[in-house]
Parts: structure tokens; C-alpha cells; sequence
């Protein structure tokens, strides 16, 4: 092996073409209408997960607020609201989840199925982000594995990657 570094990436190219999706238009289609029977939006499901994966084991740990912030300035979701639009949700979120019991079910029936697997993501990576996997945080992740609906081995995948991610 040489010393000589590869040619160096131009990371401000236009990406190559992606291939087609394989997208089941049908299916979406299908569950698009049918979770329109809910008082939930994406956006407030989205943020709703989220912020349980921040508060689950009672610490409020710099590393999983920052971490919240920076998807929230990332995700095409969650960055067309503003600060009060965030303030409402949040607000609508409690109150939600204090009163109905199947709340956090409805948050996760409530997102499209074509979204679940990443959102399952960013709740791993909040959950690791402070370098601590507590009990309630793990019996938070399977639960909501379960309720969105996840292949188990989908969900296993995302957690090995992420675990090793969050390690160094």
C-alpha cells in the first residue's frame, strides 16, 4: 500500500442519478387516507417520539437536547415550524399524552410507514447520544419498535449501527 491518498471526493457535485423507488404507491396511498382519522400531524407525531426519547429516563442530558435541535434543523419535517408553532406542538404533545393512554400509540400509527424505520433512528441516537443506555430507555425502544410496527430485525440493524456509532 502507498503513502499516496485516493483522489479526492467532491462532495459539492450534484449526486449521481438514484435509481428508481420501490416505493409501494399503493400502500402509502392506502395508509395516507386512512391515518387522516386522527387529531395527530406528522410533524407533532414526529416531535412527539422524539421528545420521549429525550425524557424517558427522567435526565435531561445536554447531549440528547443538542442532538434534538440538530435533527430539528435538519429534518424537512420538523424545520418548516417555528418557535411558536414548536411551542404549540409541544404544549399539544403533553397535554396528549397525559390524557389518553394510547397516546403514544395513536403518535405512532399516525406516521406514514415509509418514515417509522428512520424516525426509530433519530430516537436510538437521542437515546445513545449521552454514551448511557438506561433500562427505561431500552423498554422505550421496544415499545415503540412494536407500535410503529418494525421488523425486529430492521430495528436490530439500526441499533447495532447506531451503538457503534455513539461509542466513538
Amino acid at each position: 500500500m502507498s503513502g499516496e491518498a485516493g483522489p479526492i471526493i467532491n462532495i459539492f457535485q450534484a449526486p449521481a442519478e438514484r435509481p428508481p423507488s420501490s416505493l409501494n404507491l399503493e400502500k402509502l396511498a392506502a395508509e395516507f387516507g386512512s391515518s387522516r382519522n386522527t387529531d395527530w400531524t406528522v410533524g407533532e407525531a414526529f416531535l412527539c417520539l422524539l421528545l420521549l426519547a429525550v425524557s424517558v429516563d427522567g435526565v435531561f442530558a445536554r447531549e440528547e437536547q443538542e442532538e434534538v435541535k440538530a435533527l430539528m434543523l435538519r429534518s424537512r419535517t420538523l424545520k418548516t415550524l417555528d418557535q411558536s408553532q414548536l411551542a404549540k406542538a409541544n404544549a399539544v404533545i403533553q397535554k396528549r399524552l397525559a390524557e389518553r393512554k394510547d397516546g403514544l400509540e395513536e403518535a405512532c400509527k399516525t406516521l406514514p410507514s415509509d418514515m417509522r424505520l428512520s424516525i426509530f433512528a433519530h430516537c436510538v441516537d437521542i437515546v445513545l447520544s449521552d454514551g448511557n443506555l438506561a433500562a427505561v430507555e431500552a423498554e422505550y425502544l421496544n415499545r415503540i419498535t412494536s407500535m410503529l410496527e418494525l421488523r425486529p430485525e430492521d430495528a436490530k440493524s439500526v441499533m447495532e449501527v447506531l451503538l457503534i456509532k455513539n461509542r466513538f
